[in-house]
């Protein structure tokens, strides 16, 4: 799996999404992430149809996510939305298929893992994994399901910085993903205005979106940034070409931790 990735969220258009998935191949992406509740899955399918020709890929060459709504929680509705996701999107596999949120509808909690379970024996799914798990979702999941999830995808960003979660899924060979590493769409202010964020990032020579994603890979966790822009598409590209060291991802990670996106916590 890539350490970084295209994030789609909120981004609907389909002459949107494929100006930036052409953005994406050309800049050297190589892993597109996207979700049942996003609503852009066709979108994206129908891009990647078009594009993969023409920088001489095929569809191996792509690492997809997408996520199960929490509306097909059980193992009929699951195994239904995965056979969606794979007409949508126009591939005969997906690389990791992710559960989106924790305890939904009351459905047991390891439903819908059974179901990936059964589509990944079959073939049509690589790999499948968790989002929005916190520390005590995780250990419910592994008391009860067969199989332990390969990954969760949760906020992480230097003033929300998960070290407790991180730690908790390395101890149990689960890879951590960040979303929203440049904060959420309403909230990304609060980290470009951070003055320790934008000393550092100067310090660097690179934007702050590229210090932020650059902050999170230095430390092995993979980032999903997304943009409507193709120039940002590109720009964000170019974080990984940055190493933060181990002083300065600490100095601008703060002593107090503040959440920018819905809190999954309070889900039972």
């Amino acid at each position: 799996m890539p350490l970084i990735g295209l994030g789609t969220y909120q981004i609907k258009d389909s002459g949107t999404i494929f100006k930036i998935l052409d953005a994406a191949l050309a800049s050297g992406y190589r892993m597109v992430d996207t979700a049942q509740v996003y609503g852009n899955e066709k979108a994206i399918g129908e891009a990647l149809h078009t594009l993969l020709p023409k920088y001489n890929l095929k569809r191996e060459d792509i690492f997809l996510i997408t996520k199960l709504k929490p509306s097909s929680h059980g193992v009929a509705k699951a195994q239904n939305a995965i056979d969606d996701s794979l007409r949508n999107l126009r591939v005969n596999y997906i690389d990791l298929f992710i559960i989106h949120w924790p305890g939904a509808y009351e459905r047991d909690v390891k439903d819908p893992l059974n179901a990936q379970l059964r589509a990944e024996k079959s073939g049509k799914l690589r790999a499948i994994g968790v989002s929005n798990y916190d520390v005590r979702h995780l250990e419910m999941l592994l008391s009860s399901a067969s199989v332990q999830p390969a990954l969760n995808q949760c906020e992480c960003h230097p003033h929300f910085d998960q070290r407790e979660l991180i730690e908790y899924c390395n101890q149990h060979d689960i890879v951590f993903q960040a979303y929203s590493s440049l904060g959420s769409p309403r909230f990304m202010h609060k980290l470009s205005e951070d003055r320790t964020i934008k000393e550092i990032a100067r310090k660097y020579g690179c934007s702050i979106p590229q210090f932020l994603l650059a902050w999170a890979m230095s430390q092995g966790i993979s980032v999903l940034p997304r943009s409507g822009s193709p120039d940002h598409v590109t720009d964000n590209f170019k974080s990984v070409e940055y190493k933060i060291s181990k002083e300065d991802i600490q100095l601008v990670t703060a002593p107090k931790r503040q959440k920018y996106c819905w809190d999954p916590s309070t889900v039972v």
